[in-house]
């Protein structure tokens, strides 16, 4: 944003423009991690469109003589650009044949054989691939059937994250934007600085409403410490979701990756093939020529767990981060509600040093409720503008006799049983 001083220079304002009550960890989950999710599921869906065209080009540059050649329709184009999530080896010829195996294997599942993530079984000496070899009596194997969900998973999961947000909105109603009126750093700081000249007029109109609703705002402020809350349930919830849905894999899927990074390629044992395989195993069953059932155990290339396992790499890294940071602000959020000397320090860090008399005189006569509101209000005005407001404040609750708090029906009932 660019405003004019009053000598007519432009002013930039790098800062959070919109009066907000959310603080930083809040935006984190509504605004980036409701992004990164509804990009990563957007990832994985164009996986085709997006590998086919990686491979469209790099055909065209290393068989650039034969390419144009074996180009004449339109099937064999779509066939050169696809890129698909599933490649089985069948061991026949026939293009409908493996068409079909391919579906089937994407629909009902791949597996690997657990025996074989072992390390005693060498990829390229004991066996083809992590997890994919004999199969012997006894061994369990494990079912990766999840990855044409997890574009869906990946979306409702943003989904989830939005949800606090979408439900303060709804609670709150736009009062805050009605309290503060032209108050905030967008509306005072504008191309003419009307606003910010007629802010003495703006600071009576606030004082008086403040100073005759104190501890009005209690569910207000309590339902936002809610949605707060909420924010920490949603992002573990996540973490416990995301590791059932791998199979109980998460949770320990990116120490496990960042423990074998620096051990030696040739002879470690990769959780990602473990987690992603990209080789897998699946059992199709046919009819052959004569009517007698034939079991073909074929190989599969998982192409799509090529991004998968970078995708939900990085949202553990993201999860674990997110669910660490939003922790320490509920704990800090507590402290607050808790601790009135805590709540003090953050007002007073909010204005000019020669107004930490005010603060201790408004203080004396907030509640919890009250104390919330003026932090949000500090947070969205420039702290000369809102020391400023302050003194005006603290005058109206010194002086002001008609300034007194909303008792509650507790106070009103035992108030009337002492004067009786």
């Amino acid at each position: 944003m660019a405003v004019k001083s009053l000598s007519g220079a432009k002013i930039k304002l790098a800062v959070e423009l919109k009066p907000v009550v959310e603080s930083l960890v809040f935006r984190l989950h509504y605004r980036y991690t409701y992004g990164l999710f509804a990009l990563f599921a957007l990832l994985t869906t164009l996986y085709d469109t997006i590998a086919g065209t990686f491979n469209f080009i790099n055909r065209a540059e290393t068989q650039l003589d034969t390419f144009a050649l074996n180009i004449k329709t339109t099937d064999d184009f779509l066939a050169t650009v696809q890129c698909k999530k599933i490649s089985c080896m069948p061991g026949v010829s026939s293009g409908s044949f493996k068409a079909a195996v391919n579906n089937y294997c994407f629909i009902m599942g791949t597996f690997t054989v657990d025996r074989l993530h072992s390390d005693g079984y060498t990829p390229g000496e004991h066996i083809a691939h992590p997890g994919v070899g004999p199969q012997q009596p006894g061994d369990t194997v494990t079912y990766h059937t999840y990855y044409q969900w997890v574009p869906f998973v990946l979306f409702f999961q943003g989904v989830m994250f939005y949800v606090p947000h979408w439900l303060w909105k709804n609670l709150e109603g736009g009062l805050f934007r009605q309290v503060i009126q032209d108050l905030s750093i967008r509306d005072y700081l504008g191309s003419d600085l009307k606003n910010y000249f007629n802010r003495k007029k703006m600071f009576v109109t606030l004082s008086t409403y403040i100073s005759h609703h104190m501890n009005a705002h209690k569910w207000w402020a309590y339902k936002f410490f809610v949605c707060e809350l909420l924010n920490l349930c949603v992002v573990v919830g996540t973490l416990f979701f995301t590791d059932w849905f791998l199979g109980g894999e998460f949770l320990t899927y990116g120490t496990s990756v960042f423990e074998v990074a620096k051990l030696d390629p040739e002879n470690r044992t990769d959780p990602m093939s473990y987690v992603f395989p990209r080789m897998a195993k699946c059992t199709f069953k046919s009819f052959g020529p004569s009517g007698t059932i034939q079991i073909r155990d074929v190989m599969c290339l998982i192409a799509t767990n090529i991004i998968n396992e970078k995708i939900y790499l990085f949202v553990w890294v993201w999860t674990v981060l997110l669910t660490a940071v939003t922790s320490a602000w509920v704990v800090f959020r507590i402290l607050t509600i808790v601790l009135p000397s805590l709540r003090h320090f953050l007002l007073k860090a909010r204005v000019q040093p020669e107004q930490h008399g005010d603060i201790e005189a408004v203080l004396a006569e907030a509640s919890l409720s009250d104390w919330f509101l003026l932090h949000s209000l500090a947070k969205n005005m420039e702290r000369a503008v809102f020391s400023e407001f302050i003194q005006q404040f603290a005058k109206d609750v010194q002086h002001d006799p008609d300034t007194l708090p909303i008792l509650n029906e507790k106070d009103e009932t035992t108030n009337s049983s002492n004067g009786s």
